[in-house]
């Protein structure tokens, strides 16, 4: 008897606690209403439930638009490149900090690098100029030859035209280089700027 009591008794008390429970949303036209229940073609738009007391137990938002939507798609992932740039900025600090132990090791890896470059541009420029000077003869004596009214050898046009291909190779890998120097400045400039603000300005 006392069980079905309680449980009476239980039924009663959650029958008056849903009776407290007030719904307040808002219709098309702006107006706010509350009631016990939130009409379905409300529902859409947002609505609150609200506590005995008046206070807003919870919140349900309005539904997104199809443009809502996919802004906060784009924002989402907005979001989550940054936060893997930011994971790979670490990365690279930490790399950079293992690498060099202050400002003169980066200044100096710079310098190696340069110096490397420059005997490569020596090299290049040594050979450009002698493929230079094999297609200005090439291309001279065919000159003569065609002045003289004789026909230039099918093996001398093959060979001047190996020569020119040969320095517009040379040339195109000295234009390289530069972009290449240009390359090692500008990172090795940015691993010291980084490295000062890492370090304070000196080393670790």
């Amino acid at each position: 008897m006392r069980l079905v009591f309680a449980i009476v008794l239980l039924s009663l008390l959650a029958a008056s606690v849903q009776a407290q429970v007030v719904y307040r949303w808002t219709d098309e036209t702006g107006e706010v209403h509350y009631g016990h229940a939130v009409p379905p073609e409300h529902a859409h738009r947002g609505f609150d439930r609200m506590g005995p007391d008046g206070t807003v137990r919870e919140r349900v938002e309005r539904a997104l638009t199809e443009e809502e939507r996919a802004e906060r798609a784009a924002e989402r992932r907005r979001e989550a490149e940054l936060a893997a740039e930011q994971r790979s900025q670490e990365t690279r600090d930490r790399l950079l900090l293992a690498a060099y132990g202050s400002e003169d090791d980066i200044i100096q890896g710079m310098t190696l690098q340069l110096n490397a470059l420059d005997h490569q541009r020596a090299s290049v420029r040594d050979s450009l100029r002698r493929a230079s000077g094999r297609f200005e003869d090439l291309v001279s004596h065919a000159a003569r030859l065609t002045h003289d009214g004789q026909t230039v050898p099918d093996r001398m046009n093959q060979n001047i035209a190996a020569a020119r291909d040969e320095v517009q190779q040379l040339r195109r890998a000295l234009e390289e280089m530069d972009e290449r120097e240009q390359v090692i400045r500008d990172r090795s400039n940015a691993e010291l700027t980084r490295f000062r603000e890492l370090t304070g300005g000196n080393g670790p």
